[in-house]
């Protein structure tokens, strides 16, 4: 074979990747052999060039929905060569898309090993530590490398939760000495490993949520009308523990008290009795005939609603309005109530600490308790129906073609937004947009999606300001486009012009697009468009094909990367100032930190010799 003039075997190694990416899709036309072939060349491609190296990552990337018999054969050999290319934020955040959408896809991960997660880790874990170098290549985007760094660290969390609860301890010990090794030379760790470190705290000993519900023992235990002219709690003290602050309030119902941890990670409420106290308080004659009741219900609660596994498109379910009323798998390790009562990791200047002056605690409550324990997204959808280019006409469709509502059906779980009190709702009202919207969640963080088609059309909004104020707003827009022509990036008028992930039917003529046939539009075209300046974030490069039944998944990931690229590159004003992009977590670390601030130092009790040194670490008064 003759090369054209010119052309470089480099050259053409990443023209060949390049186009074996497009033969991903059509997986049914060949055997499984030669799917294992073909992701054996994207491989061998990761030890070229650059451009080639981008190629093939973005050609994995995609792999793992089409052709998951051969990426999970081959998927060690992958985790060890991506620790070997890890050079810079350019690279890394072509290689973090990857673990996050095989992350996203516990089929792949399924006979993982105790090796392969700690590979996982070591990889993302590696940007750290190029992230923090001084040395750092002053052409690189400082938005980019911000946003590898938050995505790094969501990984970490991503993956230690897809480990085995009883496994998840043998992690730990690798994942701290990186954080470490991350931050060396430095005084002391920063604030998103800080933040790290405590979310492990609360994830290796238990898969429970970050934030309560309200129960009906609860309602019952601390319900003050169950108790004439009493308040709800007799005595209340708090304590600064490390990076925590620890509430114990002895409840009025005789012999109950609730704790109350806040960390960075989350909220923790435990309530409990101290059976040293009599059911029968002075002057009562009737033991506790009201608590008992309630815990019996709650057990007979949860013997007849088994937790089922989840559902692997849609995730986890919340069946109600709080995170803790998913049905999951929960398990509770002893060890995690110890440690949210205690100041681990922290050093003798940063010990337990009882708060004297209680005058500015409930401000601070409320501020923490308002800040949300995961990450929240919104994220816009819009329907173009055949022939429509002017955004009125897009944004009064109420409806789409079949295949945009089985996506809608596949990209989040429909919800009921009436009523919901800790669900983030993305800023919709049911009287005026709805009561419904398609939303996805997990541990870590929740995608609300602004469904045009789902938002009411009012007889006194012709132009849509209704919807156009969600939608307009939001950072990402997921286009679907049936209109059979090129949709325009400025399509919809408005400042908020980032970026746009453009959904259209892979076959010929619109009029298909109509058709209910699950067959008729097996694959689609994607494409990211984006705003002046942004430098390239997503696993698409100029486009993708992708099938029907996988196009949900990829979109939803697309839509969590990108909204997340955007937010840094808004905060950083264009990718134009270095600032630090600040999380859910790293806020409410902040919080408590400035509060520690402004609480006087301890006195350091005087050194007295012999069995009186003793003294002031016996008198337990000072601390409790």
């Amino acid at each position: 074979m003759q090369w054209p003039s010119g052309l470089k075997p480099r050259d053409a190694q990443g023209l060949a990747c390049q186009t074996l990416s497009v033969l991903i899709s059509y997986r049914k036309c060949f055997e499984p052999p030669r799917q294992h072939v073909l992701v054996e060349v994207l491989i061998a491609g990761l030890s070229g060039q650059p451009p080639t190296i981008k190629t093939c990552l973005q050609a994995l990337s995609l792999s793992a929905f089409e052709l998951p018999n051969s990426m999970k054969r081959f998927l060690p050999n992958i985790l060890t060569k991506l620790s070997q290319i890890m050079t810079n934020a350019s690279m890394a955040v072509h290689i973090i898309d990857l673990l996050a959408i095989v992350g996203s896809l516990p089929y792949l991960y399924a006979n993982f090993t105790e090796a392969d997660f700690k590979l996982v880790f070591g990889v993302a874990l590696q940007y750290l530590r190029l992230h923090n170098r001084p040395e750092t290549s002053p052409d690189t985007s400082w938005a980019l490398s911000q946003h590898v760094r938050v995505m790094s660290y969501y990984i970490v969390y991503l993956w230690f939760l897809a480990v085995k609860l009883p496994d998840r301890p043998k992690h730990v010990k690798y994942i701290t000495r990186q954080l470490l090794l991350a931050n060396e030379g430095q005084d002391d760790i920063d604030e998103p490993a800080e933040v790290c470190f405590d979310w492990l705290a609360r994830y290796t000993y238990a898969s429970a949520d970050p934030r309560p519900t309200d129960s009906l023992l609860k309602d019952i235990v601390t319900n003050p009308a169950a108790h004439k002219n009493a308040p709800e709690a007799i005595s209340e003290k708090t304590w600064l523990v490390g990076n925590a602050l620890v509430t114990i309030r002895a409840l009025a119902k005789i012999g109950w008290v609730e704790v109350v941890a806040r960390r960075a990670s989350g909220l923790t409420r435990i309530l409990a009795r101290i059976e040293n106290v009599p059911m029968v308080g002075p002057g009562e004659v009737d033991p506790d005939t009201l608590s008992i009741p309630a815990i019996l219900s709650m057990n007979h609660e949860n013997m007849n609603a088994p937790a089922p596994r989840p559902d692997p498109i849609t995730g986890y379910v919340w069946q109600g309005s709080a995170p803790s009323q998913r049905r999951k798998e929960v398990a509770i390790d002893p060890s995690f109530f110890a440690l949210q009562l205690s100041a681990y990791g922290r050093n003798i200047k940063q010990r337990r600490s009882k708060v004297v002056d209680t005058s500015s605690l409930p401000s601070l409550f409320r501020t923490i308790d308002r800040m949300p324990v995961i990450d929240t997204h919104k994220v816009g959808i819009m329907y173009v129906s055949p022939g429509q280019t002017h955004e009125r006409e897009i944004l009064g469709n109420v409806h789409g073609s079949p295949a945009y509502t089985r996506f809608l059906e596949g990209i989040g779980r429909l919800i009921n937004l009436r009523g919901q009190v800790d669900v983030y709702a993305g800023g919709l009202d049911p009287d005026e947009d709805g009561e419904y919207a398609y939303a996805w969640w997990d541990d870590i963080g929740q995608i609300l999606y602004h469904t045009a088609t789902l938002m009411p059309n009012h007889e006194h909004d012709p132009h849509f300001n209704y919807k156009k104020r969600h939608i307009g707003n939001d950072f990402v827009r997921i286009i679907w486009n049936d209109s059979g022509r090129p949709y325009r990036f400025d399509t919809l008028s408005t400042q908020f012009q980032f970026v746009n992930i453009v959904i259209e039917p892979h076959s010929l003529g619109a009029i298909a697009a109509f058709s209910n046939n699950l067959h008729e539009n097996e694959y689609f075209r994607i494409t990211i468009q984006h705003a002046p300046g942004m430098t390239e974030f997503t696993p698409i490069g100029n486009f993708k094909l992708i099938s029907a039944e996988n196009l949900p998944l990829l979109v939803r990931q697309l839509s969590l990367l990108a909204d997340w690229f955007v937010s840094v590159f808004q905060h950083t004003q264009g990718d134009t100032v270095q600032v630090e992009m600040q999380t859910n977590w790293r806020a409410r670390l902040q919080a408590i930190k400035r509060f520690r601030a402004q609480i006087p130092p301890l006195q350091e009790p005087e050194e007295m010799e012999g069995i009186l040194g003793q003294e002031s670490s016996r008198d337990f008064t000072v601390e409790f």
